[in-house]
């Protein structure tokens, strides 16, 4: 067998008409967004966190070779935020209390290096930026996080686009310590692997058990309590976190709710893609 390496300029031939292969399908790409963009008209949702991280895990099962996989995470994680920005405007804002203070490092991390992001000095600010439509999306820390603020008990309230949560971030384990919540004015978008949030309102008090009870009944796996705020008049606000999505209308959010207690009121509140555990070299 002849193991007679290859001429070194050959090598850097082939791989510089690789690049113009990859760069053309780059071309290509933004071509396709363009008529995403046009297809879903002014009102579309330009953050698909859901679907971003469905094609993220399908690029991780489908990889091989000696590039480490969180190379591709990376890689299409710019290309992706890109897409973004090219169907509108879009920045984030960031409470600088999420991820433990490193809200700015995990938001560009994730979004990139030529996001605009908006710098909040409370959550307050930082939600009010997306109600306001100064951003598309807001960062905030964990609800477990800031138990001295509930941030979270304006979600899944009123008419039109509601607030919810809409991502947990890292999405790939491997890429810091530290995690925050992503919340916008959209519907969730699925990924096929979710987690849910609801917050159950009653106008007296209900134990926790009691709650995981009923809605584990109805097919509602309760992977965890976050946070809750109790009412001085003997009910309770209770972020529940599901081990599954559950949509609004859902026909198991009524009868849970009829099931733990007479006037308990079960509201969606968003929700994430299950993290990216990306093999480790």
């Amino acid at each position: 067998m002849d193991e007679t390496p290859r001429p070194l300029d050959d090598i850097r031939r082939e791989i510089d008409a690789l690049d113009h292969r990859i760069h053309d399908a780059l071309m290509a790409r933004a071509v396709l967004v363009a008529g995403v963009r046009r297809a879903k008209g002014a009102d579309g949702a330009i953050l698909r966190a859901g679907r971003e991280a469905a094609v993220l895990r399908r690029l991780v099962a489908r990889h091989r070779g000696d590039m480490d996989p969180s190379v591709v995470v990376r890689i299409w994680r710019e290309i992706m935020t890109a897409s973004s920005r090219q169907q509108g405007s879009f920045s984030v804002a960031v409470a600088t209390a999420a991820a433990g203070g490193a809200g700015i490092e995990l938001a560009r991390d994730h979004f990139g290096m030529l996001t605009a992001l908006q710098p909040s000095s409370s959550i307050a600010q930082a939600i009010r930026a997306v109600t306001e439509g100064k951003a598309q999306a807001a960062l905030v820390p964990l609800a477990e996080d800031v138990p001295e603020d509930p941030w979270w008990r304006s979600l899944g309230i009123g008419p039109g686009p509601q607030l919810v949560v809409i991502a947990r971030l890292p999405f790939a384990h491997d890429q810091r310590a530290g995690a925050a919540l992503l919340v916008g004015r959209q519907d969730f978008d699925p990924s096929g692997e979710d987690r849910g949030f609801l917050i159950a309102e009653t106008r007296a008090e209900i134990s926790q058990a009691r709650l995981r009870a009923a809605l584990e009944k109805h097919g509602l796996p309760v992977t965890g309590f976050p946070a809750s705020i109790d009412d001085p008049g003997g009910g309770s606000l209770q972020l529940v976190e599901l081990g599954a999505y559950a949509a609004p209308g859902d026909a198991r959010l009524a009868a849970a709710a009829a099931e733990a207690a007479e006037h308990a009121n079960l509201r969606v509140a968003g929700g994430y893609a299950v993290p990216l555990d990306l093999p480790r070299g």
